[in-house]
């Protein structure tokens, strides 16, 4: 599997340990070699499955030129490694770099990179139609696409203390609605129209708190500065060790996913394993994870959802509780066995 990111990325540690499991020799590859792939393969021999993740991370950077040669060299290594009889797993997290440094390059490699690849894994049926169409897949392509939804993060994390001890440690009274932001921040992420929005809601009991590592100083500054204009609204712009997560995540109500885009979330993952309502557009996996009776899910083509979508959770008769249970319950289905059985059955079918 490459690359390495499981000391980290609970998701990579989880689907590694499942498959080994399943009587798989499991080998996380890092990227610190010249050629990676085939100097892991040299390291460890030749593997029966290469399975890469986030792909834009072997070749994707803000020259265009220096993006040219490292994605002939990708092309060249899994080129290599198909003629060696390795089968090529890909898992497509998202259809191309958040920050669209070179977009066509990447599109057009990625296109090509899908082609060399025996199974191409997505998280959800509709992203399997916006990887077809984005990419522009022939139908022979298409036809190898396999979906295994994202696993749950329950007891990924601490999760012990209570929603008293939670919002006392952070300040909230019990008779609040508090909404959370929680995660890397990042353009496309929206956080800044998020306080704005927020911040046109008149209520005095309304509470958003703002959590995540920023991308940039000035994103920092940005989000600072919105924060810093309401008093109801809090940040806390720094990474969070694993311990705190719930500490955040038990002070909420809702966790609130104001996206521009999104294929698949993690953080909405992990907000449903804590048993938090979802304020979130009805775009890409989120939206097949978004009961179609929840209030709370708006469509991402309507300029007004979100601060509609939030205006019905402050709604005295809105049950956020109840929609929060809904998607602790929900979440349990998509438990590790089941998923590793899934990308086991991927592997095997894809072999050649």
């Amino acid at each position: 599997m490459y690359p390495d990111y499981s000391e980290s990325n609970a998701y990579q540690r989880h689907l590694r340990d499942a498959v080994t499991e399943r009587g798989y020799d499991v080998r996380m590859v890092g990227a610190d070699r010249v050629l990676p792939l085939l100097g892991a393969v040299r390291t460890h021999g030749r593997p029966d499955i290469f399975h890469v993740n986030w792909l834009h991370r072997h070749f994707v950077t803000g020259s265009s030129l220096l993006t040219a040669v490292l994605a002939f060299r990708l092309l060249f290594e899994l080129l290599v490694l198909r003629a060696l009889g390795v089968e090529l797993v890909w898992t497509v997290h998202n259809l191309v770099e958040h920050s669209r440094r070179t977009p066509r390059l990447e599109l057009a490699v990625r296109r090509l990179a899908a082609q060399l690849c025996d199974r191409i894994i997505v998280h959800c049926e509709s992203a399997r139609d916006l990887v077809v169409d984005t990419y522009r897949l022939p139908a022979a392509t298409a036809e190898r696409i396999e979906v295994v939804p994202h696993g749950h993060y329950i007891d990924s994390y601490p999760n012990e203390v209570s929603r008293e001890t939670a919002r006392e440690s952070l300040g909230y009274d019990d008779d609040q609605t508090v909404f959370l932001y929680f995660g890397l921040i990042r353009s496309y992420k929206n956080v800044p129209n998020l306080v704005r929005t927020f911040s046109s809601i008149d209520d005095p009991d309304a509470r958003l708190l703002v959590v995540g590592n920023p991308m940039s100083e000035e994103l920092a500054t940005e989000v600072r500065t919105l924060c810093e204009r309401d008093d109801r609204v809090a940040c806390v712009l720094q990474f969070v060790p694993d311990g705190e997560i719930q500490q955040y995540m038990n002070a909420a109500d809702a966790v609130v996913l104001p996206f521009e885009e999104v294929l698949t979330s993690g953080t909405a993952i992990l907000a449903m394993s804590f048993g938090r309502a979802l304020v979130a557009p009805r775009a890409g996996c989120v939206a097949e994870l978004i009961d179609a009776d929840d209030p709370l899910g708006y469509q991402p083509s309507n300029p007004g959802g979100l601060r509609q979508s939030l205006c019905t959770a402050l709604d005295e008769d809105a049950d956020v509780d109840a929609v929060g249970r809904a998607n602790r319950e929900l979440v349990t289905t998509l438990d590790w066995n089941g998923i590793a059985d899934r990308t086991v059955r991927a592997y095997a079918r894809g072999a050649r």
